[in-house]
């Protein structure tokens, strides 16, 4: 868990989740890859604190690239209307890397809401998309329906707004 408010917490070097998992809402420096490329499973949550359910904001001030075993676990509010988020210096989707989604709530949303999910701080756009998150999809859950974007926020970052 990356808990930590200054700095990083995770050292300057890059971070490799080989299998288990990486979150919390503090601060990592160097690049993060998510998945090793042998078919484990690894996964980055974050807000993600010792199995609270408490959305938050994990920060990369590097490249982040999911690999194709690579799962991106968010859980998204929809009582107190706040959702897990990562920022991250450029990210790249590989081809495989899945999305898993939680609404730890139980309220419906108003439609327009949306919720930046992955906030892209560089100028590029993401590079892929995960499998079973399409561009442009939509999905439901707890009675609220979310359309994706990957050109979302300010261009460039992965959304979920709250459609009809």
């Amino acid at each position: 868990m990356v808990n930590n408010t200054s700095d990083s917490g995770t050292g300057t070097g890059a971070v490799q989740v080989a299998d288990g998992k990486l979150g919390g809402k503090g601060i990592s420096a160097g690049p993060v890859t998510v998945g090793a490329g042998n078919g484990s499973g690894a996964v980055l949550a974050p807000g993600y604190l010792h199995g609270a359910n408490r959305p938050g904001t994990l920060t990369i001030q590097s490249l982040l690239t999911f690999n194709g075993e690579g799962i991106y676990q968010m859980e998204l509010n929809s009582s107190s209307a706040m959702a897990d988020e990562v920022a991250a210096l450029g990210v790249v989707i590989n081809a495989g890397a899945r999305f898993s989604f939680a609404d730890i709530g139980n309220s419906t949303l108003p439609i327009g809401t949306v919720f930046t999910i992955i906030n892209n701080t560089s100028a590029t756009p993401i590079a892929g998309a995960f499998s079973n998150l399409p561009d442009g999809s939509t999905f439901t859950s707890n009675g609220n329906a979310y359309q994706v974007s990957y050109e979302g926020g300010d261009g460039n970052d992965l959304t979920l707004t709250v459609v009809p």
